[in-house]
């Protein structure tokens, strides 16, 4: 009975689904004609017979006061298999049912939940707590067993298909063949890693260095007149100039003649064109102004003095109002220079003067015995607070950078880097002081080529463990003669730091260990309590995924993650393994990491994403990740059931079943075993029984509001 009703919940998981997703709004109407049965007929109870009881066995003779492990063992399975043949039909006689405690032949009280299982709830609850049984198995200060993934996955496996280790086994464990245990579920062992041979694109660095050219604009616009006649052509020199531009044209017709203007960039030397004016010519756009004020002072606190021949010492004039240098020298916008620098005429000051000859007689002359120390010049581009500038410039400049003897090649060639190698200097040109944020820089560039025989894989080959699982082309688009430029070869390795599980081994039926010592107990194994724990959690899952905008389910995301072809740089480490370059990689590449470690992503395959002169340089990995393991495995597994395959991975957008195809699923031949321990471990049964009873009570509704 339990087996036909899990076995008819699974049957009707779909259907009960396609009726939720029905009664949706926003969706179109179907008629659904009422179930013919809701409630199954009860069957007729067997009757209380007490059945006849084989005579008990002889008691075991005592046991000796010396025994071992092994004799005790021994005498146990003897007196187990004596017992065993005597009770063994016990079930299958007639009344057997009554020999159960608390049987009777009429069906319970209990029955009136069928049609009122809201009561259930309420009567259980009072129930459990006035029961000691249920106290204690629910205290929190009970003794529980950490029942690991890999217990539960071997459990598992041994339910899924117990023929295959139980049978041809003797109830006192004398005859029987030993099956290899399959492995645990715990971490993994191995990895799958990758390599690259073929072409491979080399990056070269290469360095230039430019200088900033700096020049003064003082161009001078050139106007000339000339006069033109049917006998007289006195423009030629200019019109076939191509530095020179016609402004204006007048004619004179009582005389016969034509005046024209033109503008020129540069002098022109011919006796019929008349210099009417130079003009400075207008800066270009990308000119900038300087202003430049020069300052002459001294340290010396000289205010006044005359100024001398430094040849003779003779005196040569009084110069007055001579201003001290202060704090210009810490002027960030001042520069100090020379006189003939800033445009000024060069002088020398004198502090003591001597008289040489008679003073009296009316003869002699003055002569400087010591000299000032020099006064100290500035050019600044502000004006300097109380001090007057002896000269102040605004002048144009131009500037433009000179590359040196550099070949770069912008096809293969990209910037990597820029530095300026000479920042924020002042310098003096035209007699005006130039500040500029860089006179030099130097740029490095990455350039590219390409070489033949590449191959990383020499690590993998030598590696102990490592075998190659597959080999793919890398080029795109793939070559006309089926040529390869750059392969992937994917090796599947030992993961450093894991060994492998040894292999293990039941004999005969289920196991039964106290403390280490295990006994083998023949059962009967039962599969329909994880069928319907998994079929619960796919309603569950498709209640919460349906789309109603685009009517599917179990829709994915489109994620994908990046490698350098024969480069460091690699953020795809596959599930199991560290990212290797976690600095390198972005935070969606590292979200995708987690998620595939975790079991929401497959893996839809690899593409070229960039090239270089046909030859791939950098890979994508494309992944889609799903909100649960259920959905990748119903993706994985009903794909291929209804002929819908992965599309490639350049393009593929990781769309969901419709309902159509959805509903031509049939999970009863899926392999859910990944997931079965999640369930034991997360108890989330109580979570897909809310999600059962939301789908049974929205079933409800809709005959309720569709009754004829």
């Amino acid at each position: 009975m339990a087996r036909g009703r899990a076995g008819r919940f699974a049957r009707l998981a779909l259907p009960c689904l396609l009726l939720v997703l029905a009664a949706l709004p926003a969706q179109a109407q179907v008629y659904i004609p009422p179930p013919d049965d809701l409630v199954e007929e009860l069957p007729v109870l067997p009757l209380d017979v007490d059945p006849v009881l084989p005579a008990p066995a002889p008691p075991p003779p005592s046991a000796p006061s010396t025994m071992s492990a092994e004799e005790a063992k021994a005498e146990a399975r003897s007196t187990g298999a004596v017992l065993r043949g005597a009770y063994q039909g016990l079930t299958q006689e007639a009344g057997a049912a009554g020999q159960v405690p608390g049987y009777q032949e009429s069906y319970p009280g209990q029955t009136q939940y069928y049609t009122n299982p809201e009561a259930l709830q309420t009567d259980g609850a009072v129930a459990g707590w006035n029961s000691e049984a249920y106290r204690t198995a629910n205290s929190t200060t009970r003794p529980t067993v950490d029942v690991t993934r890999s217990d539960l996955a071997r459990a598992t496996a041994i339910e899924a298909n117990p023929d295959a280790y139980l049978e041809g086994m003797s109830a006192d464990g004398s005859t029987g063949d030993c099956v290899p245990l399959p492995p645990g579920s715990g971490a993994p062992n191995t990895a799958e890693w990758t390599c690259h041979v073929g072409s491979q694109v080399v990056e070269q660095p290469r360095t230039c260095t430019s200088s900033l050219a700096v020049a003064e604009w003082n161009d001078t616009l050139y106007q000339y007149i000339c006069v033109t006649s049917p006998s007289f052509a006195g423009c030629t020199s200019l019109a076939g100039n191509a530095q020179c531009r016609m402004t204006s044209s007048f004619p004179v017709p009582e005389y016969g003649l034509t005046v024209d203007y033109y503008d020129c960039d540069a002098a022109v030397s011919d006796p019929n064109a008349y210099l009417i004016a130079t003009l400075p010519k207008p800066p270009p756009a990308d000119a900038f102004a300087v202003v430049s004020n020069a300052y002459r002072c001294n340290a010396q606190g000289i205010s006044d003095a005359l100024t001398f021949d430094p040849v003779t010492g003779m005196p040569l004039q009084y110069v007055t109002g001579l201003q001290q240098c202060g704090s210009i020298a810490s002027d960030p916008t001042c520069t100090r220079t020379s006189a003939a620098a800033a445009g000024l005429a060069e002088r020398a000051l004198c502090k003591t003067w001597e008289f040489v000859g008679d003073p009296f007689g009316g003869g002699g002359y003055l002569t400087c015995i010591e000299p000032a120390a020099p006064e100290e010049v500035y050019l600044c581009s502000s004006n300097v607070a109380g001090m007057t500038p002896e000269s102040a410039v605004s002048k144009w400049f131009t500037q433009a950078w000179t590359d040196g003897a550099c070949s770069i090649d912008p096809a293969s060639c990209s910037l990597s880097s820029e530095t300026c190698t000479a920042p924020g200097e002042t310098r003096v040109i035209g007699g005006v002081a130039v500040t500029r944020p860089c006179w030099e820089r130097t740029r490095t560039y990455l350039c590219q080529s390409v070489v033949g025989g590449g191959n990383d894989c020499g690590a993998l080959e030598a590696q102990a463990g490592c075998s190659l699982a597959r080999e793919v082309c890398l080029d795109d688009p793939p070559s006309a003669d089926g040529s390869c430029a750059v392969s992937e070869r994917v090796y599947s390795c030992p993961i450093p730091g894991t060994s492998e599980e040894p292999a293990q081994y039941i004999c005969g039926g289920d196991v039964y260990c106290v403390n280490g010592d295990c006994e083998a107990v023949e059962r009967e194994a039962s599969d329909e309590f994880k069928d319907a724990v998994v079929a619960l959690n796919a309603l569950g899952q498709a209640n919460a995924e349906f789309d109603e905008a685009a009517l599917t389910l179990f829709r994915g995301t489109r994620e994908s993650c990046s490698h350098k072809v024969f480069g460091l740089s690699n953020c795809c480490s596959g599930k199991g393994v560290p990212l290797l370059t976690p600095w390198l990689c972005s935070s969606a590449e590292k979200l995708l990491d987690e998620k595939d470690d975790a079991g929401l992503c497959h893996k839809v395959g690899t593409y070229c994403s960039s090239s270089f002169l046909g030859i791939c340089v950098t890979k994508k990995d494309v992944y889609c990740c799903f909100q649960s393991k259920i959905s990748r495995i119903l993706q994985e597994q009903g794909r291929p059931q209804i002929g819908k395959p992965w599309g490639k991975p350049k393009t593929e957008t990781c769309e969901g079943f419709s309902i159509f195809e959805f509903q031509q699923l049939d999970l009863s031949v899926m392999d859910f075993s990944e997931v079965y321990a999640d369930f034991m471990e997360a108890a989330k049964l109580p979570d897909e029984a809310a999600a059962l009873v939301q789908i049974q009570q929205k079933i409800a509704d809709y005959f309720a509001a569709h009754k004829p």
